[in-house]
């Protein structure tokens, strides 16, 4: 596999709902692996244990309880129950030195329904108008794997009036088609919304997530090498956390998911 984030997502099946993957340095964040890679890895033993593409993942939560240090790791999935047209699933991520995350997923059937989008995407230059970051710009090391394209809100630390931030973003290598663990990742990649406002700097982390997908991926005629629009904003922030929400859309203005994230603001 050429395409750095699928191998960083690699799992390989044990039986029994038991899973190996591993983290490595060049995905840090910090102490550990970016927590995109640790959930990506978890969807995709997650997927594998419910084999059955007619579910797609519909909700994904992850609470991060320690960093994912490097090298292997072990994923036990179980499915909790298996219904007529949703199926429930867990999972629990191990390294040496403990637990470092535990996931909770809802896979279902499409199911006839309404139908709307209220929901705008703010607006912003077409994606090939806005310059790729330069590769000398100091970002985590996790960052070399991923184009961004900021053009939503402030950058980290720049002490501004808006928790916001985003923008353009696809992984580098091999095009990929965008799959439920990709969408997860991009969510996660651009820094916390609350740092613009910061005007020094202090590390952060995630304490969870939970994304809700509002589409199956990868969508059928999805182009390989797509760039999205990732926006983050954040409402509220006290006693050392601060809420976000993030979303994912199409350069059609597709929203294809959306995450609310919970991250600790450290130091």
């Amino acid at each position: 596999m050429t395409a750095p984030f699928l191998a960083a997502t690699h799992v390989s099946p044990q039986g029994e709902g038991r899973y190996l993957s591993r983290f490595d340095e060049p995905w840090y964040q910090g102490r550990g692996a970016f927590g995109g890679v640790v959930a990506g890895q978890v969807l995709r033993a997650m997927e594998h244990q419910v084999a059955d593409p007619a579910r797609p993942v519909r909700s994904f939560t992850v609470h991060f309880c320690a960093p994912a240090v490097q090298g292997e790791a072990q994923l036990q999935v179980r499915v909790e129950r298996a219904g007529k047209l949703v199926t429930h699933v867990t999972a629990r991520v191990e390294n040496a030195g403990g637990v470092v995350a535990v996931a909770s997923a809802t896979f279902g059937i499409p199911r006839a329904g309404p139908e709307y989008l209220e929901a705008r995407p703010p607006e912003v230059p077409p994606a090939h108008d806005v310059a790729p970051v330069p590769p000398e710009v100091p970002m985590p090391d996790f960052c070399q794997f991923f184009e961004y394209r900021f053009c939503v809100g402030g950058v980290p630390y720049s002490g501004s009036q808006e928790a916001r931030t985003g923008g353009w973003i696809r992984p580098k290598g091999e095009p990929l088609v965008l799959d439920a663990p990709l969408c997860v990742g991009l969510l996660d990649a651009y820094p916390p919304s609350v740092l613009p406002r910061l005007d020094g700097v202090r590390p952060a982390a995630s304490v969870d997530f939970t994304v809700h997908f509002f589409h199956a991926l990868p969508r059928p005629g999805e182009t390989p090498g797509a760039l999205y629009l990732r926006t983050g904003a954040s409402r509220q922030a006290s006693e050392g956390f601060a809420e976000d929400l993030q979303e994912l859309w199409s350069a059609e203005g597709v929203l294809l998911a959306q995450c609310r994230q919970l991250v600790a603001v450290l130091g």
